[in-house]
């Protein structure tokens, strides 16, 4: 699907969980050569869609394929892109070594590190390297000054919040992260999963407010004593989905580690947290 001159988003394949969308890619390309942002699942069917919809484009090239991060949805699908492209892979440092083991099975190297503030010119379009960290320590978005559109991964969604997992995410680092796009001048913001964020400012400031509020509520919940993630979790989490519910707990994890680095909890026996 066209979003803009020379900005096409590619969305196949499954949903991660039950009601949420699946996986974007986006194919950015200049006069002179084109970047495919992500990959999607490892599924043959989406493989044969996404190359399909990219041979059927008026576009230059692939030159590059770049991978956000390195969970399944985002970069499932790049050896594959890769043998129909003969495009090389680029990440951030920080997650070159799961895509590498986890995505591209050892098949192949990722050939360049993306630091921050590096640039691709595309040929009257560039993109620039935003480093992202908090969803993974090696999140990455993208951004096109000269349309002033931010790629964001899972980092900004317009349907949801973001998960931080406890085991690659990190949610201080997800605040700052959240703090300093604010300073990106975005016009628009092209997620991970479903549609745009047309008013980013107004989305970054309602997703900090969210995680505050969310914190404050785990604080007032543990004024009754100690409690464990998933005792906080039916406390908090109202109505919520049982696909969900491990989810949920998770995201629990993440906020209380959060809140033990900052010496507001502590962590007890038996997987449960009070106030210090």
């Amino acid at each position: 699907m066209e979003l803009e001159p020379g900005i096409h988003q590619l969305t196949f394949g499954r949903e991660p969980l039950p009601g949420f969308p699946p996986p974007n890619a986006y194919l950015v390309f200049g006069s002179d050569t084109a970047v495919l942002i992500d990959t999607g699942w490892e599924n043959e069917d989406d493989h044969r869609a996404r190359a399909s919809y990219i041979r059927e484009v008026s576009a230059p090239p692939v030159s590059e394929i770049i991978i956000t991060h390195r969970h399944p949805d985002h970069g499932g699908g790049a050896l594959h892109m890769h043998r129909e492209t003969g495009a090389p892979l680029a990440c951030h440092p920080n997650d070159r070594e799961a895509i590498e083991n986890d995505r591209l099975h050892g098949e192949l190297h990722v050939a360049d590190d993306l630091q921050h503030g590096d640039r691709r010119e595309l040929g009257g379009l560039s993109l620039e390297a935003v480093w992202a960290p908090g969803h993974t320590s090696g999140s990455l978005a993208l951004f096109a000054p000269e349309r002033k559109a931010l790629f964001t991964s899972d980092t900004v969604l317009a349907v949801s919040t973001t998960s931080i997992g406890p085991q690659d995410g990190n949610l201080a680092d997800y605040m700052r992260t959240l703090e300093m796009l604010k300073d990106v001048d975005a016009r628009i913001m092209y997620t991970g999963h479903g549609g745009p964020v047309k008013r980013p400012k107004a989305r970054l400031n309602a997703l900090i407010k969210h995680r505050h509020e969310r914190e404050q509520a785990i604080l007032n919940a543990l004024r009754d004593g100690p409690l464990s993630p998933a005792e906080l979790r039916v406390r908090i989490y109202t109505r919520l989905p049982k696909a969900r519910e491990r989810l949920a707990e998770r995201q629990l994890v993440t906020t209380l580690t959060k809140l033990i680095e900052e010496q507001a909890v502590l962590a007890e026996e038996n997987d449960r947290y009070a106030l210090r």
